[in-house]
This record gives structure tokens, C-alpha cells and sequence, in this order.
């Protein structure tokens, strides 16, 4: 027969090692339970990051659309100026638009940065716009880089153009006072040699003149190449200086010397003749040939660019009318 006491003692191993089992299951439940909470919490605030980006992604292309957008007048601006016919009225409008393409190339800059920005984290339905824009900020961009170089040129041709037209109407106006001089002359009378010499004396100043203007144009235009004309003005001065020396000895009564002056002058005359029909076909052709020069490769830049940007900006208006027609 057991006491009392040893019939209860094995109950209260068992009891306690029941209660230290429930103890476990519950600390297991708790930790389990935690975790859930844990793993709710991690993958919901990755969720809402996630959300988050995409969002901000978002807003950055549709604030790069709309700077876009905005910038595109200034882009018009510069763009009519480069294409502007080359006339003496267009050096402002060039010069202003250079400013105005540096402001621009700035702008297209931070719409490409915020785009670029934006790409990894946009859902693949905003992807075409986003690049669409991309690409018309990027041709624009090109657009700005090769405008200056052309709209220099413009300025400098602008400011050479009224030079050399001016040197023109000098040259015309002395070689009708050369030929006058000569009509005088040939009258063989000391009146006819006197109103010589005063015509010639207007002829040598309307050359100093035409030779002049040629060099302001060269100086606004250093590239354009004004040497034919200029050797052309200086030798038309040589028959002058010639002409005026053949009428002094004359009034002189030195008629032998006059006579054989003339036969250099007349010798001379026939090189000048050929040195004009030699000449570029225009006075502005010196200007135009430097002008193609210095444009002819950034001409070419820019209107692959423009094509771009043409294309990339029909483009994001065919997404955009999808976008509201959807």
C-alpha cells in the first residue's frame, strides 16, 4: 500500500510538463504571430515604396511633357531664325535667338535628366510616352547645340552684306567716271582733258570708298574672301592715277610723253578688263561661299535633328490622343 504523498508526486511531474508545453506553444504562436505581422508590415511598406516610385516616376514625365511643352515657342523662335533667308535685316533676330537657344538647350537638359530619372521605375504601359518624350527632348536638344554655329554665321553675313553691297554701287559709280574721263579726253581740247582729270579725281575717291566698304564687310566676316575684288579696286586706282598723269603731261603740251602713257594705259586697261570679267558673279558671293563653309555641316546636324524631333513630337501627340480617346 502507497502513502499519500507518493501517489501524487507522479501527477505533478506530469502537470508540469503539460504546462511547460502549452508555455512553449503559446511562445511559438506569439513568435509566429509576430513574424505575420512582421512580414505584413515589411511587404506592405515595399508595396507602398513601390506605389511610391512608380508615382513619383509618373509625375516626373508628365512634369518633363509639360516643360517641354512650354519650351516648345522658344524652340520655333530659334528654329525661324536658322531658317531665315540671309539678308542685312536678319542679324538681330540671329543674335537674339542665340541667347534664346542657350535658355532652351538648358531647359530641354532638365526634361531629359527628369525623364532619364523616371524610365526604371514606370510601369510598362507609360514606357512608349516616356521615351516618345525622351526622344523629342534629346532631337531638340541636338537642334540647340548645332543652332548657334548657324545663327553666328547669319549675324556675320547680315552685318558683311550691306558692306559689300555698298562697295558695289562705289565700284559701278567710279567706272563711270573712269569712262567718262576717257570721253573727255578723247575730245582732244584743253576743257575736254581739264573735265578728264575732274572725273577721274571723283573716280579715285569713289574707289577709296569701294575699297573701304570691302574691308568693313571683310572685318564682319573675316572668312569671306574679298581678294579678287580688292585686287580688282586697287588696279582700276592704278589706270586712274595712270589717267590723271596722262591728262597733266597733255595740258603740259608734253604730247609725246602723254601719247606714250597712253599706250600703257591702254595695255593695263585690257588686264583690268580680264581681271573683272574674272570676278565672283556677285559681290555677296565671297560671303555666301564662307557662309556654307562654316554651316555646312551643323546645317546638316540640325535638320536631321529637326526630322527627330518632328517624328518624337507626332509621336507623343498619337500616344496622348490614344490616351484620352482610351
Amino acid at each position: 500500500m502507497t502513502s499519500a504523498a507518493e501517489e501524487i508526486e507522479p501527477k505533478t511531474d506530469e502537470t508540469a510538463s503539460t504546462q511547460r508545453g502549452r508555455r512553449w506553444a503559446r511562445g511559438l504562436l506569439v513568435v509566429g504571430v509576430i513574424a505575420a505581422f512582421a512580414a505584413i508590415i515589411f511587404f506592405g511598406f515595399r508595396w507602398v515604396e513601390a506605389n511610391e516610385r512608380v508615382r513619383t516616376a509618373r509625375d516626373g514625365v508628365e512634369s518633363a511633357g509639360r516643360l517641354l511643352d512650354v519650351v516648345e515657342e522658344d524652340v520655333l523662335v530659334v528654329d525661324a531664325a536658322v531658317q531665315a533667308d540671309i539678308t542685312s535685316e536678319i542679324a538681330t533676330q540671329s543674335a537674339e535667338a542665340i541667347e534664346i537657344a542657350g535658355s532652351v538647350t538648358e531647359r530641354l537638359a532638365e526634361a531629359r535628366e527628369m525623364i532619364e530619372a523616371s524610365l526604371a521605375d514606370l510601369p510598362e504601359e507609360d514606357v512608349p510616352m516616356a521615351e516618345a518624350l525622351l526622344e523629342s527632348a534629346d532631337a531638340r536638344e541636338e537642334m540647340m547645340a548645332e543652332a548657334p554655329v548657324i545663327l553666328e554665321a547669319n549675324v556675320k553675313a547680315a552685318r558683311a552684306i550691306p558692306f559689300a553691297d555698298r562697295a558695289l554701287e562705289e565700284l559701278k559709280a567710279a567706272e563711270e567716271l573712269v569712262a567718262e574721263a576717257a570721253a573727255e579726253f578723247n575730245k582732244h581740247t584743253e576743257a575736254g582733258v581739264r573735265a578728264s582729270s575732274a572725273a577721274s579725281v571723283k573716280a579715285e575717291e569713289r574707289l577709296n570708298e569701294a575699297r573701304s566698304l570691302l574691308t568693313s564687310a571683310t572685318a564682319e566676316f573675316p572668312e569671306a574672301d574679298y581678294a579678287a575684288f580688292t585686287g580688282y579696286v586697287d588696279a582700276k586706282l592704278e589706270l586712274v592715277s595712270l589717267s590723271k598723269k596722262i591728262d597733266q603731261l597733255w595740258l603740259d603740251e608734253k604730247i609725246e610723253e602723254s601719247n606714250k602713257q597712253l599706250d600703257a594705259y591702254n595695255k593695263r586697261d585690257t588686264e583690268v578688263v580680264a581681271m573683272a570679267k574674272a570676278l565672283p558673279g556677285s559681290v555677296r558671293d565671297p560671303i555666301a561661299d564662307a557662309y556654307e563653309s562654316i554651316t555646312e555641316e551643323a546645317v546638316q546636324r540640325y535638320f536631321e535633328a529637326r526630322s527627330r524631333a518632328r517624328g518624337a513630337g507626332d509621336r507623343v501627340e498619337e500616344l496622348r490622343d490614344a490616351a484620352a480617346d482610351g
